[in-house]
């Protein structure tokens, strides 16, 4: 360790989620101290964590660091679409779009980060709210009513599936 280089930096992070302090528990006893191990309740208690950590490592404030979990009184835009998860709200070039809660929660992850792929796992979380993840039978309905919806409404942008993986927005016409 230097003093240009702090203590973890460049270390692995592994991030474990679980609202079981028994499984914790059982995840902490396994790991082999190789990196640095962050055992969280839920997503968002490890985005805290991840902000405040990376804030320290790089000398930079927690408030500073943009994460991939979208707040959840921000109002997200891209490329035609407002998604204002506070308010409940969504719209295409000013036509409202009549979403469900599961469907507003996907669409601002999608629309908060255009073109990154969100896994099945990680936009399920966030629809959930951590609740159990059978498989991605939940969330494929999801994403075919919004592709219905956006498509309704006349909508340019398009929710591509990356196969096996997950879905990300693809701000541009499609081809």
């Amino acid at each position: 360790m230097t003093a240009e280089t702090p203590a973890g930096a460049g270390a692995p992070v592994v991030v474990c989620i679980s609202d079981s302090p028994a499984e914790r528990a059982r995840l902490a006893g396994q790991f082999d101290g190789s990196g640095i191990l962050v055992l969280a309740p839920d997503a968002d208690s490890a985005s805290t964590f991840l902000r405040r950590l990376d804030a320290d490592l790089t000398g930079g404030r927690a408030e500073d660091v943009r994460t991939a979990v979208v707040p959840a009184d921000e109002v997200v835009r891209a490329a035609g679409l407002r998604v204002d998860l506070a308010h409940h709200e969504a719209s295409w070039r000013g036509q409202a779009l009549a979403l469900t809660p599961y469907e507003l929660k996907v669409l601002g992850c999608l629309a908060g980060q255009p073109g990154r792929v969100w896994t099945y796992r990680q936009l399920h979380e966030r629809a959930w709210e951590g609740k159990y993840f059978a498989g991605p039978a939940a969330l494929q309905s999801v994403i075919k009513r919004l592709r219905a919806k956006l498509r309704s409404a006349g909508a340019t942008v398009h929710i591509h599936a990356t196969r096996g993986v997950g879905f990300r927005l693809d701000p541009a016409p499609r081809p």
